[in-house]
């Protein structure tokens, strides 16, 4: 059954100001072992609540079974809403033996005023006065408290027997506005031979720093990643995570790090909304690793998140466990596309997403913690720093992986790279540099070369009877394969015999190739022998050769057919001619221009590459044929790129007793 995203997140958000229930009525188990760290344990569970003010309400005989529990520690979503100012707090303890009858210290922690009591007699006080009435109780004026500064105040006590009772009657006025971390109290019960100076020594301090650099460090190092490659953009939306927990984790150590009270009540107003930037732009890198596209549900997870964060500043009741419900629905989130199977295999996103899941469950602790649930994991309240840890190594052997694949990837292009560049440079070298130079005949040629090497190839010479002998062939295949068929048909052209049958010409090359035993490598080729009277052609397996009439402007061909040189099949090939006159050209073309794929997707096709010819051997000269003939090329494909390459070889009668004339090579 498939569950929509937004009603999950609407339902979360509205439970989100629920009150956090602990583990009252049952008594607080102090143990020996709880209290070894100097710091001692702290009493952060909810603690029997009941509001206003009350005589006997510290005794241990009070009736306290109808008072709600509440989390003495209050930000300002968790403020009782009956609060007027003053109420009571109570907590039953029930004291291991190896701690009864042992000197202890309650150390109390708090924003306002509070009187300790233990087991109905003040031990504790904090704050030069109490609420108006209270002094009777007290023994001390009812003047006001100074408030709402923060307090330390510490006590030495011995509990006597397992069971006893701490009542604290708290005071903060109902009419000053809280600070934004909240007020309330926190009490810890701990060993008084270690003071909590010994719990935060300059080298704990310096930790505390690193702990605060580690993620500021990630944030540069990923917005850096992302700004020389923005395609990558989970580099950004990591950066942004990382950045947003730099600040809640100075935030956490903002006392060690931040000299003075106003810029630390700064930083409670900027961490407001942080946690909720952070659990947002961790989605955003999850999906930018492991989802693509990108799921529709960022839409409504980005609106939620929109809302959350402008409520954690504009309305500060309840915004400090907002971010909880926004979690739970990204750990439904993740779960749900890891379970559909829709996830992208990349080069470490294993290492990703191990790490995400521990930051995940790191995080459920730290809601634990939060909510009172827990005391601490390990002695340790900030739990979701060792989750910046473990994502930090995740995110690091993920990147690992990745731009290591990345590094083989360009490795292998750069090879391929300098094997094209050679095999383009070995299919020029094959390529006669200068063209014959003929009585009654002018000869141009060019190429136009395609993304990968092909095997275009021709050339010519003079016979003794001064008739031109042209090969013009094209090898199978691309790159250096095509290349070395290339380098051996020319060996072969230029050890051919003179005045041989062109059929006969042709077998030989044949034969000769097939020795070679080159597996799946053909050699398409026509030969011609030329004189301004007369073209004859034999070919193998190559397009006609065309003729345009320069009396008629018609467009012939002339030869086509056979098999390729080099099968294993013994091939019957038939020499055709034709009869030239002054002005008529022929063009040599390589089946690129046929198979031309033009924008509309279908191909050039040999009837369009007459209909080209045609119009191009209208130029009254044949370097003017030839680049007629590249325009029309690069016109008809428009933006298709050519996915092989095209040969022109223009040859035109000039006159029977015309002088030599002719023309270099063009392989543009």
């Amino acid at each position: 059954m498939r569950v929509k995203v937004l009603p999950v997140l609407v339902l979360l958000l509205s439970i989100s100001g629920l009150p956090s229930r602990a583990q009252e009525p049952k008594p607080a188990e102090i143990r020996a072992s709880s209290i070894l760290g100097a710091d001692g344990i702290f009493l952060t569970r909810a603690w029997r609540f009941a509001p206003g003010d009350g005589a006997g309400r510290e005794a241990v005989a009070h009736d306290d079974s109808g008072w709600k529990p509440v989390i003495p520690r209050m930000p300002p979503g968790a403020v009782p809403a009956d609060w007027a100012g003053v109420g009571w707090f109570r907590r039953h303890l029930l004291i291991e033996p190896a701690l009864q009858d042992r000197v202890l210290a309650l150390r109390l922690e708090t924003r306002g005023a509070a009187d300790v009591f233990l087991d109905g007699q003040l031990v504790l006080a904090a704050g030069r006065g109490v609420a108006t009435g209270r002094g009777a109780a007290t023994g001390r004026g009812a003047a006001t408290p100074e408030l709402p500064s923060r307090r330390l105040e510490a006590s030495l006590v011995t509990f006597t027997g397992p069971r006893h009772l701490l009542a604290i009657r708290y005071f903060y006025p109902a009419g000053v506005k809280p600070p934004p971390e909240g007020i309330g109290f926190e009490l810890s019960i701990a060993d008084p031979s270690r003071t909590p100076a010994e719990a935060d020594p300059s080298w704990l301090k310096g930790l505390r720093g690193a702990v605060v650099a580690l993620p500021a460090f990630l944030a540069f190092l990923h917005l850096a990643l992302f700004w020389s490659d923005t395609r990558v953009r989970e580099n950004l939306f990591y950066a942004v995570e990382m950045a947003a927990f730099a600040l809640i984790v100075l935030r956490e150590y903002r006392e060690d790090l931040i000299p003075t009270e106003s810029l630390q009540n700064g930083l409670d107003l900027l961490a407001q909304g942080l946690p909720v930037l952070a659990i947002f732009f961790g989605l955003l890198t999850y999906y930018a690793v492991r989802t693509r596209p990108y799921p529709g549900s960022w839409r409504p997870f980005a609106a939620a998140s929109l809302v959350l964060l402008v409520a954690s500043y504009a309305w500060l009741a309840g915004s400090g466990y907002l971010w909880i419900p926004l979690f739970a629905a990204v750990i439904f989130e993740v779960a749900r596309i890891e379970r559909s199977g829709r996830t992208v295999s990349r080069q470490g996103a294993r290492f990703f997403t191990v790490s995400f899941a521990i930051f995940g469950f790191t995080i459920v602790l730290q809601v634990l913690v939060v909510t009172g649930l827990l005391e601490s994991v390990a002695g340790i309240r900030a739990v979701y720093i060792l989750g910046i840890l473990a994502s930090a190594a995740g995110m690091s052997f993920y990147l690992a992986r990745t731009y290591g694949h990345s590094r083989l990837a360009e490795v292998e292009n750069e090879r391929k790279g300098r094997e094209l560049a050679q095999a383009r440079e070995l299919q020029l070298s094959m390529l006669p540099r200068v063209l014959p130079r003929l009585p009654g005949l002018t000869v141009a040629a060019s190429t136009h070369t395609a993304a990968e090497v092909g095997g275009d190839f021709y050339d010519m010479r003079t016979e003794g009877d001064g008739t031109l002998l042209v090969a013009f062939g094209d090898a199978t295949g691309h790159g250096m394969a095509a290349g070395i068929l290339v380098a051996a048909a020319k060996a072969l052209f230029t050890a051919l015999p003179a005045g041989d049958p062109l059929p006969q010409l042709l077998d030989r090359c044949g034969r000769a190739l097939a020795e070679m035993n080159l597996p799946r490598l053909k050699m398409c080729l026509a030969l011609a022998r030329i004189t301004p009277h007369q073209a004859r052609v034999a070919s193998a397996a190559m397009p006609p050769v065309l003729v345009h009439r320069a009396a008629s402007g018609a467009v012939e061909e002339l030869g086509a057919g056979g098999l390729p040189l080099g099968t294993r099949l013994t091939g019957t090939y038939v020499e055709r001619q034709t009869t030239l006159d002054p002005g008529d050209t022929l063009l040599f073309a390589s089946d690129g221009l046929g198979e031309l794929r033009m924008p509309g997707g279908g191909e050039l096709g040999y009837e369009g590459a007459a209909r080209l010819f045609g119009a191009a051997a209208l130029s009254p000269t044949v370097p003017g044929v030839i680049e007629a003939l590249g325009v029309a090329l690069e016109r008809s494909r428009g933006t298709c790129p050519l996915e092989d390459d095209v040969t022109f070889l223009v040859v035109r009668v000039t006159s029977p007793k015309s002088g030599p004339s002719g023309s270099g090579p063009d392989l543009g």
